[in-house]
């Protein structure tokens, strides 16, 4: 995947941000020693970032390995208009990197990933494939999907049939993180055999309605419409009581959100996902005592890393959506619930849509 020599800067973009997050280890693997990493290792996120600052991150010299890497997520906001002055700063400035600097720069996958033609801005793509590396990670189909799964089974010391990986797929779905998760589950079931086998599969990776209606909420919050209104008739079909489903998947969305308004707090404060249980008395003051994001910490990492994708603006909307959605379903909204009706199957629908689609945010 690499040049031969070390690039000053890289540019990571595409649809399936689970091989983005293997490139950067391998990166900070290859270049930062261990021994000194809490002194050449730095991580930002753009949106508390200007290009200044990443500048002047990347341009100090490493303490004790050959070169200090600088990793910034977070640069899809950078696409905003109100944000593309700091990328064409950011674009001129990377001219001037020196050779002790190596710069990783991360675009988070949104919807329509794979259709757009520049990573953040034109000026932005040009000066990185100028002096660096740029690469796109689309999202793993196939025979490539088949075989990081076999990797990723060989490296529990495992092996998988390709019967119950074709199964695996069927019912997860191509999305890696998901799958990781399931196969670390089989590795689990399995013990001390060595293969997993259709059966294990069929067995542990479930479709029952407890799994369907997590899946829908991670689907709505990661905003990807197919998939969330899908999920969504599953769980008609599975409990034909619309008000019980619309008061399940209402009270999860609401929990779900909370935990990323706490992750965005925490990620805006520079707080670690390893500090999540040990965070300063000042800080810990600040979140609630129920739902804390501490009873969570095993996700503390996706969460953070998820609430880099909603402004504020965004949490706050969807917390309201999820209020007016519920007043509907029981005949208690008033005018500023338009969309609504007293049809919860029909109010799930639409604030699905509101939730999860740019057009549904202007609604």
């Amino acid at each position: 995947m690499w040049k031969p020599a070390l690039s000053s800067v890289y540019l990571f973009s595409g649809e399936e941000d689970r091989l983005k997050e293997e490139a950067v280890r391998a990166l900070i693997t290859r270049v930062v020693s261990m021994d000194f990493r809490e002194f050449d290792l730095e991580k930002l996120e753009a949106s508390s970032m200007t290009a200044d600052g990443i500048l002047a991150a990347a341009g100090q010299l490493p303490f004790g390995s050959d070169r200090r890497v600088v990793v910034v997520t977070g640069l899809e906001q950078w696409r905003d208009r109100n944000r593309q002055s700091e990328a064409e700063r950011l674009s001129q400035g990377l001219l001037c990197l020196g050779d002790s600097a190596c710069l990783i720069l991360v675009v988070g996958a949104e919807e329509e990933e794979g259709k757009r033609k520049t990573a953040v801005t034109a000026k932005l793509d040009a000066a990185v494939k100028k002096i660096g590396m740029a690469v796109t990670f689309p999202a793993l189909k196939g025979e490539a999907l088949f075989s990081w799964i076999t990797v990723r089974v060989r490296q529990e010391h495992k092996r998988i049939e390709p019967e119950a990986m074709e199964c695996l797929v069927a019912t997860i779905g191509n999305e890696m993180r998901t799958l990781e998760h399931e196969i670390i589950k089989l590795v689990c079931y399995v013990d001390e055999r060595e293969t997993i086998t259709i059966s294990d599969v069929s067995f542990v990776v479930t479709s029952s309605p407890e799994d369907v209606v997590f899946a829908a909420v991670e689907a709505i919050t990661k905003r990807n419409p197919n998939r969330a209104l899908t999920l969504l008739a599953e769980l008609h079909r599975f409990d034909p009581k619309p008000q019980a489903v619309a008061g399940k998947l209402l009270a999860l969305l609401a929990r779900q959100y909370r935990m990323l308004w706490q992750a965005k707090f925490l990620g805006e404060r520079r707080v670690q996902a390893r500090d999540i249980r040990s965070l300063p008395p000042e800080i810990a003051a600040e979140l609630p005592a129920e739902s804390n994001i501490a009873q969570l910490a095993f996700k503390a990492a996706d969460l953070i890393s998820q609430a880099r994708t909603y402004a504020w603006t965004d949490l706050s909307r969807a917390l309201d959506l999820l209020l007016l959605c519920d007043l509907a379903n029981k005949g208690g909204a008033g005018e500023e619930a338009q969309a609504f009706r007293a049809d919860p199957v029909h109010n799930l629908q639409v604030l699905v849509v509101m939730l999860t689609t740019s057009a549904g945010a202007r609604a």
